[in-house]
């Protein structure tokens, strides 16, 4: 009979001599010091780390490496200078006269939250290689830390009758609200024998001017049977007035709210049966404007509203943008839009957001309070300037000062801040618009003074109109202000 497994243990550790079963007792003893000792080495760390604050992130050292005057990222092999400055550590700066100083003022680059992100490298992401290896894009977290975000602010409506659908950057979301809007001409377009009143045509697009410049690319580009750019269609088509709805020609209306690149506030004008609207609210954050009564604009089933991380948090090559709508069959349109587009936005981008997202939530909106006392800056320090050379200021309030040269677009009047708590909140816009008032080319003008600016034309508009950004770091900015300085005080000399 077989002895049980414990037994035969027993039996070999008895048939041990004598010296190796005192040799084993030694071992085992010595193990038994070994255990305690280190026991005593864990208790001991544990007690106290128990009340130690945690360790702090490494600082960020991009600016400090360049002078403060440039940028030495991770992936880089040196300074990328502001504009103006130069050299190997961005330590020497070029004269304002110098052809060579040149202030890029055409883009929409949100540099005014760098130096905050500088000031917070805890809120830095890191992926593991293995992380979610496979095609899913799906991130509930971003959903969440997004509807958080905007109960914070009170600038649009989420509870759980809304649809949030994330996408690469509101770009993409722009396609997916017209193909989401637009009638399913494939599927709804008349037989050719019908007659032509009774033909389906496309949607026409269509939105007041100024408008967003990046509004005509896709219809132009996709040349799509679903929608198409209202002008052409009819080259002569309204800036003011929508075209006509019918059931056989559905008008889609993009307004942009705050208005880029006036900064005004904008509602819709399109209305009926066989109407839509897409409510971009890229710049309707604090640091912009005030945010009172969260706009219902994308309570309807007609209806879809856009926003993006950009104007947010800065992070604008990150590519996220989400949209809202309270209709869930616009929900499943934009979803499949996006699926077919870009299989949605890439986990690492969602995580970037994430961490973005949930820090500006975690801190109360800091991030918002910080930009906007420095734009709020910005225009008060711009207004004066023009102020300074009798150029028109136009206000909702009245002109401020009058000249033949220049026109700086004025902000809307102060309103009722929901998240400041604040009754008279001034609008601090992202963009000056500016008018050369002789009709000239206020490009061309610009350029003269070393400032690239977007023209006028790009917005629908004519040449005696530029747009500036107002987004761009401090010491930019300041160099922008003593060019403009130049080129005023030219005209009003």
């Amino acid at each position: 009979m077989e002895k049980a497994p414990l037994e035969l243990e027993r039996d070999n550790v008895e048939l041990l001599p004598k010296e190796s079963e005192a040799r084993a007792a030694a071992i085992c003893k010595g193990q038994a010091i070994l255990n305690g000792f280190l026991f005593v080495c864990l208790l001991v760390s544990l007690l106290s780390t128990a009340d130690s604050p945690p360790t702090p992130a490494p600082r960020d050292g991009s600016r400090a490496a360049c002078s403060g005057h440039g940028m030495l990222f991770d992936d880089a092999a040196a300074c990328e200078c502001f504009d103006c400055w130069t050299g190997s550590t961005c330590s020497e700066r070029l004269p304002d006269e110098s052809e060579l100083c040149v202030v890029v003022a055409n883009s929409g680059t949100p540099y005014i939250f760098e130096q905050y992100w500088v000031a917070h490298p805890e809120a830095a992401i890191s992926i593991k290689p293995s992380y979610h290896i496979g095609y899913n894009p799906d991130m509930p977290r971003l959903e969440a830390a997004i509807r958080s975000m905007h109960e914070l602010v009170g600038n649009a409506v989420v509870d759980e009758t809304k649809h949030v659908v994330v996408g690469i950057g509101s770009t993409e979301l722009i396609n997916a609200a017209l193909y989401a809007l637009a009638d399913d001409v494939s599927a709804g377009e008349h037989p050719s024998s019908s007659p032509p009143s009774q033909r389906r045509q496309p949607a026409a697009v269509w939105t007041q001017t100024p408008f967003y410049s990046g509004y005509r690319s896709p219809p132009a580009y996709f040349r799509s049977r679903a929608f198409e750019w209202a002008w052409d269609a009819d080259p002569n088509a309204s800036t003011a007035v929508p075209p006509p709805t019918s059931a056989a020609r559905r008008v889609i209306e993009l307004v942009t709210s705050p208005n880029n690149p006036d900064g005004h506030l904008r509602v819709p004008v399109v209305s009926g049966a066989h109407s839509a609207v897409v409510m971009d609210h890229a710049y309707l954050w604090p640091h912009f404007v005030a945010t009172g009564a969260p706009p219902v604009d994308h309570v309807s089933n007609s209806t879809i509203s856009l926003w993006t991380l950009s104007k947010v948090s800065g992070h604008a090559s990150t590519r996220v943008g989400w949209a809202i709508t309270s209709c869930p069959v616009l929900a499943a349109r934009l979803t499949a839009f996006v699926r077919a587009a870009s299989y949605g936005a890439p986990r690492e981008s969602q995580l970037r957001a994430i961490a973005a997202i949930e820090h500006i939530v975690a801190h109360d909106g800091e991030l918002f309070r910080v930009a906007r006392r420095l734009m709020l800056s910005r225009w008060r320090r711009l207004e004066d300037a023009f102020a300074r050379h009798g150029a028109l200021v136009a206000s909702t309030e009245g002109v401020l000062a009058a000249s033949p040269a220049y026109r700086l677009e004025g902000r809307d009047a102060p309103a009722a801040d929901a998240f400041s708590a604040e009754t008279s909140y001034e609008a601090s816009p992202a963009y000056a618009w500016v008018q050369k008032l002789d009709g000239g080319d206020c490009l061309a003008a610009m350029a003269s003074v070393g400032i690239v600016a977007r023209p006028g034309g790009q917005f629908g508009v004519s040449h005696d109109f530029v747009r500036l950004e107002l987004l761009m770091r401090e010491q930019t900015f300041v160099i922008l202000l003593a060019k403009l300085d130049t080129l005023l005080g030219v005209a009003s000399g």
